[in-house]
């Protein structure tokens, strides 16, 4: 059933007054570097975090990487369903202390790039929630933006670098594929608060943004095209500081002559001596679309 009206309130779990370092020391429990964990440890932050989830008034929230279950605790005691995916067994002790207070919450043990999310959002209007490890943020983005159904929202906190690359516009030096990537399936995001080491045990090296994105109904073109769009950004952003009149058929994944690539070019109303940098996704996608023309016609 769909939630209505006025979004739940992020409510204090009972046992919440206990914290995440006491929880380590209490399970024995030791912080993984090999799965990238740095668990979130800001109350003030992690109450940000959730409200901005459940703003979206949300049929149900996944929450990526539960951990010791800061967000969990939040999440459940809300009333929303939720599934939590954890890859580390290590957190089952804590989290089956969670479920024990919220039977409805349920928790899957798996690796979460090799889940079947489509099977959580096809039954409504789901939020995705979590703090991404860093060394697999890029892959995991990708699977969360591209999953159809999609996602309602999908509220997560990322390295501040991350962050910026997704907001950054045409023109500046952090815009790139990832940029394209947001904009495409969601638009720019919308930034939550911004996070130092101090929120995180153990701290990283690096300050972090909580993000907010906000999936498309559906992408601007179907999926044999979407295959082609993104040849076409990999190949502007492969060869970064070549103009696009050389970088285009300099991609073998696109197949391109360079009479075809100054072809499209033309067409789509693009100056060859462009980079990729400095295109829009409008830009892109009319290029997309004149490549595709330029090739049919040898």
């Amino acid at each position: 059933m769909r939630v209505t009206g006025r979004a739940p309130e992020v409510t204090r779990a009972v046992g919440s007054t206990e914290s995440p370092l006491q929880i380590l020391r209490r399970l024995g429990l030791r912080p993984r570097k090999a799965l990238g964990q740095h668990f979130l440890v800001s109350r003030e932050v992690a109450d940000r975090i959730v409200q901005a989830a459940l703003d979206e008034q949300p049929e149900g929230v996944l929450e990526i990487g539960p951990g010791l279950g800061i967000l969990t605790e939040r999440l459940a005691s809300s009333g929303v369903p939720v599934v939590a995916i954890e890859r580390d067994e290590g957190m089952r002790e804590r989290l089956q202390e969670i479920q024990a207070l919220h039977p409805a919450l349920e928790v899957r043990y798996q690796d979460v790039l090799r889940a079947e999310l489509q099977a959580v959002t096809a039954q409504g209007a789901w939020v995705a929630i979590g703090n991404l490890p860093y060394q697999i943020t890029s892959p995991l983005l990708e699977k969360l933006l591209t999953t159809e159904p999609p996602f309602k929202a999908i509220v997560i906190t990322v390295q501040k670098e991350v962050g910026e690359r997704l907001a950054s516009a045409p023109g500046t030096k952090q815009y790139g594929a990832l940029s394209l990537l947001a904009r495409f399936y969601a638009g720019p995001p919308a930034v939550i608060c911004e996070l130092g080491p101090g929120a995180f045990y153990p701290p990283p090296k690096v300050r972090s943004l909580a993000v907010k994105l906000v999936p498309k109904p559906c992408p601007p073109l179907p999926e044999e095209e979407r295959r082609r769009f993104f040849a076409v950004v990999r190949a502007a952003f492969g060869h970064r500081r070549k103009k696009l009149r050389n970088a285009l058929c300099l991609s073998g994944e696109l197949g391109v002559s360079r009479e075809q690539a100054l072809r499209a070019l033309r067409a789509a109303r693009v100056e060859p001596d462009r980079r990729g940098e400095t295109l829009s996704l409008e830009e892109f996608l009319a290029l997309t679309g004149a490549v595709a023309q330029a090739r049919e016609q040898g």
